[in-house]
């Protein structure tokens, strides 16, 4: 639920492409993330995307998480995305417990996030347990959910899909 009103969630579809690249444009000022979930495809990395849309159809969010190259079996939410008209109700919180709920079904041992530790740490991502990966990028900005026992502070390096290679910091954050 967010503000009241339930959130329909549902896997991206081959109808939903010129939505979510309008959608990915409106949120982060440009193609550049919509370029990137593309390629994360093309690299095959991705692990899963969904969609929130309204009751009419409307895709109102969006949140896709790829597989780590390294440590196996962990996943990196690559993007997380709210249409502008519904900022500051809840959506995107309410996206990320629903996909660490599917992350933890599909076996995923733990998520990782760059972002904002005040906004992640609200919904179980730790700066804390991210404390001992070695990654290049952006650790002061790195965060974990873990979801197996033992991801929480585990000594591992981060090795992310190419198509991260392509983004700016910008982008992450």
């Amino acid at each position: 639920m967010f503000m009241g009103q339930e959130m329909h969630l549902r896997a991206l579809t081959q109808d939903d492409e010129l939505p979510l690249s309008i959608l990915l444009d409106s949120t982060f000022g440009g193609p550049d993330m919509y370029r990137f979930t593309r390629e994360l495809r093309r690299e095959e990395a991705v692990a899963m995307e969904r969609v929130a849309f309204d009751d009419k159809g409307s895709i109102l969010g969006y949140i896709c998480c790829a597989r780590m190259v390294l440590p196996q079996d962990w996943w990196v939410m690559s993007i997380l995305a709210v249409s502008p008209s519904h900022h500051e109700r809840g959506m995107g919180r309410e996206l990320v417990v629903r996909g660490m709920d599917h992350a933890k079904r599909a076996g995923a041992k733990a998520v990782i996030v760059i972002g904002d530790a005040r906004y992640f740490s609200r919904m179980g991502f730790s700066k804390l347990a991210a404390s001992r990966l070695e990654t290049k990028m952006m650790p002061e900005h790195t965060l974990l959910y873990p979801i197996a026992p033992g991801t929480g502070m585990a000594q591992e390096t981060l090795i992310y899909p190419d198509a991260y290679a392509h983004l700016s910091e910008e982008d992450l954050l």
